[in-house]
């Protein structure tokens, strides 16, 4: 017993630390406690970022009803996915590929391969499934929207779907010994079948990343270019003073948001594309010599970008949404919540659905003015006369405005749009 025990330390004491080897072979920078130094401040700037703007998000939208709207609410979903990223990915991944030995046990080794390909799916799904609400609001007009309790249906629905389609990962990842290096590693074991590995990892490029970017570039695409011809077409009609004003105010709102919404996905593309890339490109055996001789290095540079993407939305949101923005120095304690109202108090606002329900019997009064109001449950925009009776022979606001039209007309506000 004392022979099997001189032998068993003997063995380990023989063992070979990778980050020595790497460094003495390779000189892999990886190794360096100056690249770890630089990459752990890097890492904690952007886990307290992510978690800081991400909580924002979270509290603004959950503590203030005019922003709860269905966009919002798949927003907060994102920041959820986004949190959870912050404290397992950002934190576990990059300790792990500087320590080069995995001290987590067996079964977060899975949970984490579970909690990376689903995070990822249920991103890109999301954002697709805010890019078909836009347009069926704007190109659709009216089609009954998305509805909030659709929409949390939505959501639990694209959570199940992200972890069944990550669960063959989760299922191949595996911990043990790895030559005659110190320590265990957690990796995916694909040994049974490498072809199986490469089919897996074209999949879901196709399924995570290339088509949910083609849904969300054609609805986009198609809902810029209802909004341009909707600006195009107010430019040769008469500009009345209330709807004109109204007009150009849903115009300029829609505009930010959609370029809020865009920036989100371009920020999304951006930050994942390199990782997914990187990791494809090892599936196939496609790295070159120089990335081999560096290959924990080129991995945790991807890694750390990809993990950007936790940052991206909340400053978008912070930048281009008046109202998130609001709420953000609310919480903060810097102002009270304000609205466009307050910076803007003109008949340039879009008033909201409540607001100009309240003010349509004053409205009313004038036997000029065209009242609009909005189908809560259709989005469509109904127009309602009232004219006195000694007035029936002079000109009329819809001799200048087709009716169909202004059903038709993807600038009129909807109560599920994001408020800017």
């Amino acid at each position: 017993m004392a022979v099997l025990a001189n032998s068993t330390a003997n063995a380990s004491l023989a063992c070979i630390s990778l980050n020595d080897y790497l460094w003495e072979d390779f000189r892999e920078l990886s190794s360096r406690y100056s690249t770890m130094a630089i990459f752990a401040s890097l890492y904690a700037t952007i886990i307290a970022c992510g978690l800081f703007g991400n909580l924002c998000v979270i509290l603004s939208v959950t503590k203030n009803k005019q922003l709860q709207t269905v966009p919002n609410w798949f927003i907060v979903s994102l920041s959820c996915s986004d949190i959870v990223v912050c404290l397992t990915s950002a934190t576990i991944t990059p300790f792990t590929a500087f320590a080069k030995v995995w001290v987590f046990g067996g079964a977060l080794c899975a949970i984490m391969g579970l909690i990376s390909g689903a995070s990822l799916f249920f991103s890109t799904f999301t954002l697709t499934a805010i890019s078909i609400d836009r347009f069926i609001l704007i190109v659709l007009p009216t089609t009954q929207p998305i509805q909030q309790r659709h929409c949390y249906m939505i959501i639990g629905s694209i959570l199940t779907l992200a972890i069944g389609l990550s669960l063959p990962i989760a299922t191949h990842q595996t911990v043990g010994p790895f030559g005659n290096y110190c320590g265990v590693f957690c990796s995916e074991d694909w040994s049974d079948s490498q072809w199986g590995r490469r089919a897996y990892g074209t999949f879901v490029l196709i399924l995570q990343f290339a088509l949910p970017l083609i849904v969300i570039c054609t609805c986009y695409t198609l809902i810029c270019i209802k909004i341009a011809n909707g600006i195009l077409a107010k430019r040769d009609r008469v500009q009345t003073t209330v709807l004109s004003k109204q007009r150009q105010a849903a115009a300029k709102r829609r505009q930010r948001t959609n370029r809020m919404l865009i920036g989100m996905v371009c920020g999304f593309a951006a930050s994942w594309s390199p990782y997914i890339i990187f990791n494809l490109s090892r599936d196939y055996d496609l790295w070159p010599v120089w990335v081999h001789r560096q290959q924990f290095l080129f991995g945790i540079i991807t890694h750390c970008i990809a993990m950007t993407s936790t940052v991206w939305n909340p400053l978008l949101y912070a930048w281009l949404n008046q109202q998130l923005r609001a709420a953000f120095l609310q919480l903060l304690g810097c102002e009270p919540l304000t609205t466009d109202s307050d910076a803007n108090a003109g008949a340039a606002r879009i008033p909201s659905v409540r607001s100009r329900k309240r003010s349509s019997e004053g409205l009313l009064r004038d036997p000029a003015t065209v009242v609009l109001l909005v189908d809560n449950q259709h989005g469509t925009v109904v127009p309602q006369e009232k004219r006195a009776a000694d007035q029936k022979a002079s000109p009329t606001l819809d001799e200048h405005i087709d009716r169909q039209s202004l059903l038709n007309d993807p600038l009129q506000p909807h109560s599920g749009d994001i408020s800017l």
